[in-house]
Parts: C-alpha cells; structure tokens; sequence
C-alpha cells in the first residue's frame, strides 16, 4: 500500500485539500493504486481468458459478480457458482452454452481506463477472437469496475458486447444518439429542476452498479468537513448494487433539488446549472446496447465551472425505450474548490 493509505489502508485526506473541497484527479490518492491495479486485473483477466483457463478467470472477480452479455444483468453469488455454470460469454471449457469456440484464440486489441479513484477504476477491454483455421470470428467488446474491496483488488462489474466478423463497421446511430441524449436529459433534469426529466432517463427493470463514489454523498460530505467518507476500503466485502426497480419506483422518486443546489457549489458559489461532459464517446455499441464514457460539468449562474466529473456506464433498449442501465464508476475529475485562494 503506498504512502497515501492510512494504516488501516484506507486512503488518506490529501494535504493540501480546500476545507470544503473534495478530492480530485490531481491527488496520487486518486490514481497511485488505482491506476495500476485496474491494468493488472484486467490483464490479468485476458490472460486467463486467452490461456482458456477458467480457475484463473473466476479468481479475477469479486463475488457477488454482476455481469451484463445482454441488456439486464446476471448476477454470480460465488466462485464455486461461477467455475459449476459458467456465463456463456466466459464458458471456456467447451462444455455447455458458450460462445468460445474450440481451438479459437484470442488477440488482444486494446485495455482503456476511463475513470479512477482511491476505490477502485473503470476500463474497458477488446479482443479479436480467431478460428483454429485463423479466420475472424468475432470481436469482444467490453468495460468493467475493478474495484479495492478490504484490500483485494478484483473485478466486480462487466460488460460485454460480441460482434461477429460479418457485422463489423456497422454503426449503430439511433443507440448512439440515444445515449448521448440521455446524459442530456439527466443533465437537463437538474437544471430544469424537474424530477419528470431524470425519471425519463431510467429504465424498469434489472440493473446493476459498482460503487465507487456517489457524487452526491461525496459534495455533502466534503461540505461537513469529512472528504474521505465515501472512500472506505476497510471491511468493505462488496459494492455491486443490483436493483429491480418497477415504473412507479422510478415515479417516486425524489432528487431533493434544493439540497442539490447548497452542495454542488462546494467553495465556489451557488450551483446553478449542469452541462453533459463536452467530451463524451460511445465506447462501444451494438444494436441495443451502448456503453459510454460521460460526465457532467456544473456551473454557477455566472458561468464560474465548480466542479467536472466523468462515468462509465451503460445505456441499453428494453421494451421500446432506450435509457440508464448500469453503472460502472463515477469519479470527480476536478473540484474547482481546491483552486480557490486560502484564507491565512
């Protein structure tokens, strides 16, 4: 553990941290372990895949493990579930429904981390996988939370997307579109005030996030004088959230505008209004199901930036509707607070 981590490994209150301000992507805290042990794992996870080795896959994971191969997720309670009936996408021992076929290989294409911080990453990892006789058969796209849970770096949280060779290079417009549109909207949502807006974003249905960090608990607590709360490592056994949430969940649902806006300023001003992050991409995408690196930067109403923050997620199609599906990370990128001037 490195010199930003308490005795108990849990990470430590940046020096130099405003008294209001919150940690950001400019403290070590943020990335010294993260960074690293979210590339380990996941190469270590390509590893075990490539190998077809399936002991080696399940000890990349936390359990309970959440993983979406389609639009809702699938939830692993422990390693012995896992290696007794594996997920298709993952069944590399040629017994049972999988989608690996034998004698195929795999090449590594790409590993991506898209957001960190003191508890864990969110990445993303594509193969292309070829036949015994070399030919294409597919590529496997997909993102996943590592997290830090008591000391144990594994992955919690995944996601895939297969494409077969034939369809390679075909775009998928409207998916993109629509999830783009629907940070918009749960952008919107806040600056209009209106709870009908955010409610238009999410989807009945199964879903599944990983925490690392909630913005909201995090603005608060910075504001009350105890940064670090929402980065306990510590006696941590899980942070998968899975939620069955009907219609009328999503309808009573309450954002509590008014507290929202005495937080989200931090140091700077009073919140006024929210922008999606300009830099927002579709990672990858297939006809019902988009994942996507997003964020928001929040603003006073005199165009002063207090703070930008970037996700990973998943924006998926059920029954018609396109909306929120999964979250895989949030972290807060940059806390304006901690540029202000210091009393002294």
């Amino acid at each position: 553990m490195s010199d930003y981590f308490d005795q108990q490994g849990n990470p430590a209150k940046p020096e130099g941290l405003h008294p209001l301000g919150q940690p950001d992507a400019r403290y070590p805290v943020f990335y010294a372990e993260s960074v690293p042990n979210g590339l380990r794992v996941m190469s270590e996870f390509f590893a075990a895949l490539a190998a077809r080795d399936l002991e080696a896959i399940a000890d990349c994971f936390h359990y309970p493990f959440a993983l979406y191969e389609g639009t809702e997720p699938v939830v692993v309670e422990s390693r012995d579930a896992f290696l007794a009936s594996p997920p298709r996408t993952l069944n590399v021992t040629g017994d049972g429904p999988t989608r690996i076929q034998p004698g195929s290989y795999d090449l590594l294409d790409s590993i991506e981390i898209h957001v960190y911080n003191p508890v864990g990453a969110g990445l993303s990892l594509a193969l292309s996988r070829h036949g015994a006789n070399g030919e294409k058969i597919h590529v496997y796209e997909g993102i996943f939370a590592v997290t830090n849970n008591d000391g144990r770096w594994g992955i919690q949280l995944a996601s895939s997307i297969i494409t077969p060779r034939e369809a390679l290079g075909v775009t998928y417009p409207d998916a993109e579109q629509a999830a783009m549109r629907r940070g918009h909207d749960w952008m919107l949502g806040y600056t209009l005030r209106d709870q009908s807006v955010l409610n238009s974003t999410r989807l009945p249905g199964r879903t599944a996030s990983a925490g690392l960090g909630n913005p909201r608990l995090n603005a608060g607590s910075a504001r009350t004088g105890n940064p670090m709360a929402g980065y306990v490592i510590a006696g941590v056994g899980s942070r998968l959230t899975v939620s069955e949430l009907t219609q009328e969940d999503i309808d009573a649902s309450d954002a509590n505008f008014p507290q929202f806006a005495e937080w989200a300023g931090g140091g700077v001003g009073q919140w006024d209004f929210t922008i999606n992050l300009p830099e927002a991409r579709v990672v990858h995408a297939t006809v019902d199901k988009v994942h996507v690196f997003t964020g928001y930067v929040r603003y006073t109403e005199d165009g002063r930036k207090t703070s930008e923050t970037h996700s990973l997620s998943i924006s998926a199609y059920r029954n018609g509707r396109w909306g929120s599906a999964g979250g895989f990370g949030v972290m807060m990128y940059h806390d304006f607070t901690n540029d202000l001037p210091r009393e002294e």
